[in-house]
């Protein structure tokens, strides 16, 4: 099927091309267009001082600085082409935005142009549209996910009264070797190459052994060790950049943790709670919200799994592609806050560009799947945006504004698809079961609520 417009627009359009616009758009494949485009030579005369001026910031030439080279050297060295190209890519993102608007054409991803053709007064243009693929039927989401159990286990409770023990814990000296749980009072230091590390150097620290603090080996190092005893050793100091440091330390004395007892009366006493019985229903409950979470984590993960499974979704390939490339840039920028360059990432976890781009597709495609599950939920619901989710859409587009309307505009459309799909996953969730692996249904409304309570309160 072949629709063309020539000459003026349909009735009803705004002309966003001038009157001598022509354009096809072709049904390519069943998540493709291609949006054939004439150019009247005229129509880009206005883009070419700022396509000149856009090369000429990038461009090296000897005897003048970027941005200030004249017009017809540009034109010069680059050619009449390569600035017609630019004035395209200037001139064609709004009028792009028009036509699909009036045309009712949701792209998935950014249109990507083709090719470039010029003629004697006019420039033919071959711009590919990629759609979101659509679900026919949805997949049964009335599913059964098994799960770990939330109950909290007697040891999880003894450890957590613990904690609270030891918050009021006294410490006592004693004339014997250091215990996992004690606290040992030592002096650190480092030398790299003879040469003392002054940033990791420590007088008269009380290090609490099997914190796992400092050094990788210190803990193990320190057990068993007596009062008065100097220890080396060889570590890695990563937060220091240094490999290979020798670690020196002396034991000065040992301190025994000493937690006080447990007592109803010393509840009363020296916490918000009045006995030991209402201690340990609190910390119950504390622990079982946490491990809900965790649950709800992996539902969510499982359920997933199952209905991407059962969707069999082909994507496009472009739209794979962004994707991909979405997800890189993230990881990139993570790493980058870390002082981490994505060659030294190859490097310490031993993995390949390869590995990676395999990674990155199982990513994008199980993340599109599960949009394109989300929105066939929207579309049979009918699932609305409410007062309170275009309020918080709108305070956010107040930070985000700026004098571009067709991206003020995109964003805007993607956090109110974003929001949308949110209120369809609740739904998704709701719909399937959590049941842990004694049989008993696992009850994790309440973890969706407070989510939902999060999203409205940023």
């Amino acid at each position: 099927m072949v629709q063309e417009v020539a000459g003026s627009n349909p009735v009803g359009h705004p002309p966003y091309l001038g009157e001598q616009l022509k354009y096809k758009i072709k049904n390519t494949s069943d998540f493709e267009k291609e949006l054939d485009l004439k150019v009247d030579n005229k129509d880009l005369e206005e883009y070419k001082d700022e396509a000149i001026k856009r090369i000429s910031k990038n461009l090296k030439i000897k005897g003048f600085r970027p941005g200030k080279i004249p017009p017809n050297i540009v034109t010069r060295e680059v050619g009449e082409d390569a600035i017609n190209e630019e004035a395209i890519e200037l001139f064609l993102p709004e009028k792009l935005f028009s036509i699909l608007k009036d045309e009712e054409i949701n792209p998935a991803t950014r249109p990507v142009i083709k090719k470039i053709e010029k003629k004697e007064k006019n420039f033919e243009i071959d711009v590919l549209i990629t759609l979101w693929p659509k679900l026919s039927k949805l997949p049964k989401l009335e599913q059964e996910v098994e799960v770990e159990s939330i109950k909290p286990t007697e040891e999880e409770l003894d450890d957590q009264i613990d904690r609270v023990r030891t918050q009021f814990a006294e410490v006592s000296k004693v004339e014997r070797p250091v215990q996992s749980g004690d606290y040992a009072l030592v002096n650190i230091s480092a030398k790299k190459n003879n040469n003392d590390l002054k940033d990791f150097n420590f007088q008269d620290y009380l290090y609490e052994v099997g914190s796992n603090t400092l050094t990788a080996q210190l803990d193990s190092k320190l057990e068993a060790v007596s009062p008065g005893a100097i220890v080396k050793f060889n570590e890695n100091l990563p937060q220091l950049g240094e490999e290979n440091v020798e670690v020196t330390v002396l034991v000065k004395e040992v301190r025994e943790k000493i937690l006080p007892d447990l007592t109803d009366e010393w509840v009363s006493e020296t916490t918000e709670f009045d006995d030991i019985k209402n201690l340990k229903e609190e910390l119950e409950k504390n622990i079982e919200m946490i491990k809900k979470r965790q649950v709800a984590s992996q539902y969510q993960a499982e359920l997933t799994n199952k209905l991407i499974e059962e969707a069999k979704i082909d994507l496009p390939e472009q739209l794979v592609i962004a994707e991909m490339d979405s997800i890189l840039q993230n990881f990139i920028n993570e790493l980058a806050q870390n002082n981490i360059k994505l060659e030294d990432y190859f490097q310490v976890t031993g993995l390949t560009e390869e590995t990676l781009r395999e990674d990155l597709n199982k990513q994008a495609t199980r993340n599109l799947t599960m949009v394109v599950i989300l929105d066939k939920v929207i579309e049979d619901l009918d699932i609305k945006l409410e007062d309170e989710d275009n309020a918080v859409i709108d305070e956010h587009m107040k930070s985000h504004d700026n004098e571009d309307d067709v991206e003020n505009t995109t964003h805007r459309l993607n956090l109110e698809a974003e929001s949308l799909r949110n209120k369809a996953m609740i739904h998704v969730l709701k719909s399937g079961s959590s049941i842990d692996k004694n049989g008993e249904k696992v009850y994790l409304q309440d973890v969706y609520n407070q989510d939902t309570d999060t999203r409205e309160e940023e």
